[in-house]
């Protein structure tokens, strides 16, 4: 049960850790083998043992998945965490780290694309739509989740995490700005949205007039994606991809061949 829920966890976007007991002696709570899975907001399931011990490894655990590291965690009971029954307990911490999500708002042409793209670079990706004849297994069969039905009111109640990417490309840029609206303030790695310098000004107006403030809009990647050039569908959803890219990893624009001591093995 508890494995079942920590796939299930990974898979939508949270950060997870496996913590193991591998060595205990003398006079601790702790059995070797017990185990215990920390996410990434602090719960748990399972116990190592409980008390300090178990409260001092939660909170390294989330401080690892923050920073993506495993490791080895040695502690004296009693000179570390001033625990009365002494003896030594080492714990393996493994960090799971989530899948990433592209959220495709949006089945047309270009979300087409992109989501042929986003499994190539092991995106897990779902597509949110209202006309079933566009959110086909035929047309998606690779995707891993197809949302149907009204577009806002399903983003209104779908848990994203902050390893979401969202991009938003409508059948039209009505459409588009209300579901701009509703997931805006949403706590993920980046909102993009499809449209022409003018459209996207006229848009974010809208939005400002909706009560949207400034330094929200700031957020939004639109006009979308990076200059490579090319208008085919294809095309641009190389693009877009190609800044989710760049946004996901930290890294500024460079070509290769400027970068010294860069290795591509």
């Amino acid at each position: 049960m508890m494995f079942e829920k920590l796939e299930r966890e990974v898979k939508n976007g949270k950060g997870a850790a496996l913590v193991t007991v591998v060595r205990s002696s003398g006079s601790t709570p702790a059995e070797v083998g017990k185990l215990m899975v920390v996410y990434d907001d602090g719960q748990i399931d399972g116990t190592i043992g409980g008390g300090n011990l178990e409260k001092t490894t939660i909170g390294r655990a989330v401080e690892m998945i923050r920073k993506g590291i495993s490791d080895t965690i040695s502690y004296d009971l009693s000179k570390d965490l001033s625990m009365n029954c002494g003896g030594h307990v080492e714990v393996f911490v493994r960090v799971i780290k989530p899948d990433y999500r592209l959220i495709i708002v949006g089945g047309g042409h270009i979300a087409y694309y992109l989501n042929k793209l986003a499994k190539v670079i092991n995106f897990r990706t779902i597509i949110f739509d209202s006309r079933a004849e566009m959110l086909t297994k035929d047309r998606y069969g690779e995707a891993d989740e197809l949302v149907l039905g009204g577009v806002v009111e399903n983003l209104s109640t779908f848990n994203f995490t902050e390893n979401d990417f969202i991009v938003v490309v409508t059948h039209g840029h009505k459409h588009d700005e209300d579901a701009l609206f509703e997931i805006m303030d949403k706590n993920v790695k980046y909102i993009g949205a499809i449209g022409s310098r003018r459209k996207v000004a006229i848009m974010f107006d809208n939005l400002k007039n909706r009560g949207v403030s400034e330094e929200s809009l700031k957020k939004i990647y639109s006009p979308i994606g990076l200059t490579l050039g090319g208008n085919s569908p294809e095309e641009i959803a190389l693009s877009i991809l190609s800044e989710i890219q760049f946004v996901k990893s930290g890294r500024q624009l460079a070509h290769s061949r400027d970068i010294k001591n860069l290795s591509l093995v």
